[in-house]
């Protein structure tokens, strides 16, 4: 289980002008934790600051960051759907710890900032992720807010030429209807 450290970090939402921060700590997870990340760090690294300012500005994506003072720690963000069909469902998407800053109540308290915020949307019925499978610790993390895995693509994640499972997981925040 995480430990919190002495003082805990601030969280705040984030936006362009924390791209070089949140840039810098990308690509330190990137390259401390390859197998845990879609793109590569040698990807990540081409791509230059206006990158990560968009990201960080792009409509229906909300960016959470967690602070140690003036550094950036972690980071989290909720991508949420447009239309009627699709608004109730969000997406959990790139949670990032800097590696020096691992198992220190980080990552919950990023989640737990997510969900919360996804609640105070109040049309957001359902959040999805996806995780490696195999993940142990970050797996555990989920399972510990509620979301359960639906389902298991095999093959879906390439590194270092072994092919990876890849879990699909849900936490309703309603009482799905039957």
């Amino acid at each position: 289980m995480d430990t919190l450290p002495a003082t805990a970090p601030t969280l705040r939402q984030l936006g362009p002008a924390d791209a070089a921060r949140y840039r810098a700590l990308r690509l330190a997870g990137l390259r401390a934790f390859p197998h845990a990340f879609r793109p590569s760090y040698d990807e990540a690294v081409l791509q230059p600051l206006a990158w990560a300012e968009g990201r960080l500005n792009k409509a229906g994506e909300y960016w959470f960051g967690a602070f140690d003072g003036i550094e950036l720690v972690g980071a989290i963000c909720l991508r949420t759907q447009d239309g009627q069909k699709n608004r109730h469902s969000a997406s959990l998407n790139a949670l990032v710890v800097d590696p020096g800053r691992q198992r220190q109540g980080i990552a919950s308290a990023l989640v737990a900032c997510l969900i919360g915020f996804a609640r105070s949307l109040g049309h957001v019925r359902q959040i999805t992720l996806t995780v490696i499978d195999g993940n142990a610790a970050a797996i555990g993390l989920y399972e510990r807010f509620g979301f359960r895995q639906f389902g298991l693509e095999p093959d879906a994640f390439l590194h270092d030429g072994q092919y990876y499972a890849k879990q699909h997981r849900q936490l309703f925040l309603v009482t799905p209807s039957p």
